[in-house]
């Protein structure tokens, strides 16, 4: 599985390839491009929803929530993800900078060539630490013969998705503290009414299920990449009590952690 990045801080460019994709409303700081190879995605960009069908590339730009979700089962869905980075290589073109795409998808034949051999390309170069300037290079090529074939306006938001994207930066940068409807209805000064409306008919998702998701794939990964123990993974990922840790995770995996950690 694919899984989108939480920090805002990251420079460089990371890509991955992954069969499934489920993840709520989410941003980052840099832009971001899936590629489905095979099978099917429903993805909201903004304020609109798509379905992403093979040969789909979705671009989003810095500060746009979206979401995925998988259509087909693993066996039939191959995806293609790169999130760009925002170092001085890497980052947005100035060209887009304040802009939203008013088309977001498009089957990337409808690019120039080279946006599909520069795209493959990164997936292969990204993570080699001694690839950095060929990675800056097809970056540039990438940019370069997509800028012509995007459509853009100017990015005037309305107050309810820009406070949709506050609620988002705050929580993926807390979710690992404490948090509820009044903590963030006195930081944000909002009321916990508003902010529970946002993320029910903004984000689609209650507000206790969006902070959970965001714990339980951030325990996902320790339960893949560390030896940590259930009760200490638990306590990592903002859980009061392992009870509830198993709890939740299960409700999410269809499994307890224990189980999830042995099966994969």
């Amino acid at each position: 599985m694919i899984v989108p990045f939480y920090e805002y801080g990251h420079n460089q460019l990371s890509a991955s390839s992954g069969h499934q994709l489920h993840f709520p409303l989410h941003l980052h700081n840099c832009p971001e491009m899936i590629l489905i190879r095979a099978g099917s995605m429903r993805a909201q960009i903004g304020d609109r929803e798509y379905t992403l069908q093979a040969g789909d590339l979705a671009i989003i730009l810095p500060n746009i929530t979206h979401s995925y979700h998988t259509l087909t089962s693993p066996e039939e869905t191959l995806l293609d993800l790169i999130i760009c980075g925002h170092n001085p290589q890497s980052a947005l073109p100035r060209q887009l900078s304040g802009r939203i795409l008013t088309e977001p998808v498009k089957p990337i034949a409808s690019y120039h060539p080279d946006v599909a051999y520069a795209f493959s390309a990164l997936l292969s170069e990204a993570g080699n630490t001694d690839s950095a300037p060929i990675v800056s290079a097809y970056l540039q090529i990438l940019w370069h013969r997509l800028l012509p074939s995007l459509d853009t306006a100017d990015a005037m938001t309305p107050t309810t998705s820009n406070l949709a994207a506050t609620l988002i930066t705050y929580v993926t940068e807390r979710f690992r503290s404490p948090l509820s409807l009044d903590s963030l209805s006195r930081e944000l000064g909002v009321s916990r009414f508003h902010i529970s409306r946002i993320f029910t008919q903004v984000l689609h998702t209650g507000f206790y299920e969006y902070v959970n998701a965001l714990r339980i794939n951030y325990a996902k990964e320790l339960l893949l990449d560390s030896e940590y123990k259930i009760l200490d993974i638990a306590e990592m990922s903002g859980f009061q009590s392992q009870q509830t840790f198993n709890r939740i995770f299960r409700d999410f995996c269809g499994m307890p952690p224990s189980a999830y950690r042995k099966q994969h």
